[in-house]
């Protein structure tokens, strides 16, 4: 075995151990990094799929559906179950790994071996992005797809079947999310300028290949979006899909700007500064053709991220995910295409993002993910299919929601401008609602919730009052705002008999919203809590023990009926 032997053999195991050791970095941090809000967000969605619910209709939500319809069957397989975050981010780390073998072909097609692997390891460590990564988020396909498109379209002459494809997988990225519209705008921005410089540099543009390419790739391009429009359409649903797909998101006045408008000049500028070296790099180029496609898939990504910069009204770092693959293969094509050694300078940047990775967000340790599995599990055991849970985003995730409305930052934007009144209350009061996870709430709805929901775990609250009579067998007035099944409790949570409305009662008994009349046989605090709470495992000691807003029951009079109808009761005393 020669020395040339012995060195591609242990290249190629580096290469092997450094891919399982990334991919073992990816699995940790699948199982232990804090869940986004978004992420039972769109979990939420894809049990609804699963449930025979129509998203936009039924169930909220503010993207394009391929992603959730495509995970919606592993979500059926794996049922109802607390870990379920873990679980479904663990299911996306093969599009991850495609994404990053998208990467990896393409330095090697466009540059050589060294690019392709520098840009892929650097693409996957970087901090940036890495937490998004993670997360189980609609993202996860969108830059993938869109990576997809752009590696088809330009590793190859512009062919009619080359063309169809990358417009197929533009399309596919357009049905995971309407995001792609700036990544297409700015794609063909770059492509413009390039044109007009391969042009005015004396080059011949073959027009005829281009013009009898163009309709399978818009073709292609519209077909994944269109099938959905008409699959919505079939469901009379297609004016509620293309509002949550366009109409909802554009919001005038959302932005993070406060006054300053210099970030308008930013796009201008890079746009400049990437038409110089554009210029300058094909003037200067030995082989044109394959100078233009690595600046075709460059200042693509590099007009993308300064359009988002200056323009976009909700800027996330999830948002940075398409271009980052292709920002990376560019400047390690540059900096390595004529190196035998990937370099210090490289080698610096890896060492720097994997310890910043670490340092943030060391896989080792993370105790909202815990949190948030335990919150759900208590969630599943109190909760049966057909209750209704509140929450801010689905963190219920299998639970029904009663506000169709998801308060995420355009919603929030929204009720904070007199756009959107979701109405927790009066849903809340009309489903019954048994559970909340009190998070993200609208202002408005927080004093009712703290009122008729006693806190039990984190953010959970179950439906129950605290309150305190003051003498024995004295009436007083029990204010009921959510129609349910009740028990009343003692300070020790055994149950009490007692007369409501002048009817003894004895264990759980059904109220309705209004004012009730309760009697009760000691003076003393007093726990009225969802009865099927207590059937279902809850210890009322618990609760009790817990830090809770205790008030005193008002007597039956003409001014505590006033009271009681302040508190949000009325009915009974009408």
């Amino acid at each position: 075995m020669n020395q040339r032997t012995r060195r591609r053999r242990a290249q190629f195991a580096y290469a092997v151990l450094g891919v399982l050791a990334l991919l073992a970095l990816r699995l940790a941090s699948a199982w232990s990094l804090r869940v986004d809000s978004d992420e039972p967000q769109h979990l939420h969605v894809v049990w609804a799929w699963t449930q025979g619910l129509l998203p936009y209709r039924n169930v909220f939500d503010n993207h394009t559906p391929l992603f959730q319809l495509l995970m919606s069957p592993l979500l059926a397989l794996l049922g109802a179950r607390a870990d379920i975050v873990p679980c479904m981010r663990t299911a996306t780390i093969p599009i991850w790994a495609l994404g990053l073998t998208l990467t990896w072909w393409l330095g090697r097609r466009l540059w050589n071996v060294r690019v392709a692997w520098t840009a892929m390891v650097l693409t996957a460590l970087f901090p940036l992005t890495y937490l998004s990564s993670v997360q189980f988020r609609t993202d996860d396909l969108w830059w993938v797809m869109w990576v997809a498109g752009v590696a088809v379209a330009v590793l190859g002459a512009p062919d009619r079947r080359r063309l169809a494809a990358a417009g197929m997988l533009m399309g596919l990225s357009f049905a995971v999310s309407m995001k792609t519209t700036p990544l297409l705008i700015t794609q063909l921005l770059a492509l413009a300028m390039l044109a007009l410089f391969w042009r005015l540099q004396g080059r011949a543009i073959a027009w005829r290949e281009w013009l009898r390419a163009t309709p399978g790739w818009l073709l292609g391009l519209i077909l994944p979006l269109g099938a959905f429009a008409v699959f919505f359409a079939l469901h009379d649903a297609l004016p509620q899909a293309w509002y949550f797909w366009v109409t909802y998101n554009i919001v005038p006045g959302m932005g993070p700007w406060t006054g300053s408008r210099l970030q308008y000049l930013l796009f201008p500028t890079v746009s400049a500064l990437v038409a110089m070296v554009s210029w300058r790099r094909l003037r200067a180029s030995t082989d044109a053709a394959l100078t233009l496609r690595r600046l075709a898939m460059f200042d693509g990504a590099a007009l993308y991220l300064a359009a988002l910069l200056s323009y976009w009204p909700l800027l996330t770092l999830q948002d940075l995910l398409p271009v980052v693959p292709l920002l990376m293969l560019g400047a390690s094509g540059t900096r390595l295409v004529h190196t035998r050694r990937i370099g210090w300078g490289f080698a610096l940047a890896l060492a720097l993002e994997l310890l910043t990775i670490l340092a943030t967000r060391p896989p080792w340790r993370d105790l909202l993910l815990q949190r948030q599995e335990r919150e759900l599990a208590l969630v599943l055991r109190m909760t049966r299919p057909d209750d209704f849970v509140m929450d801010a985003k689905g963190a219920a995730i299998f639970r029904k929601r009663p506000v169709f409305w998801v308060f995420e930052d355009i919603a929030e934007f929204r009720i904070a401008h007199g756009l959107l009144h979701p109405r927790v209350r009066a849903h809340l009061e009309r489903t019954g609602t048994s559970m909340v996870i009190d998070h993200r709430m609208p202002d408005s709805a927080e004093p009712f919730i703290a009122r008729n929901y006693l806190p039990l775990l984190g953010n959970v609250r179950v439906l129950g009052q605290r309150f305190t009579v003051a003498q024995a067998r004295q009436p007083v007035l029990l204010p009921i705002a959510i129609p349910q099944r009740y028990v009343l409790l003692d300070a020790q949570g055994r149950s009490v008999a007692a007369r409501i409305d002048g009817r003894a009662v004895a264990g759980a008994v059904a109220l309705t919203r209004g004012c009730h009349t309760l009697e009760v046989p000691q003076a003393g605090p007093y726990l009225l809590l969802w009865a099927p709470a207590i059937r279902r495992g809850l210890d009322p000691a618990a609760l009790l023990a817990l830090p809770a807003q205790r008030q005193a029951a008002p007597a039956a009079t003409v001014a505590a009926a006033l009271q009681c109808r302040q508190q949000g009761a009325v009915g009974l005393l009408d």
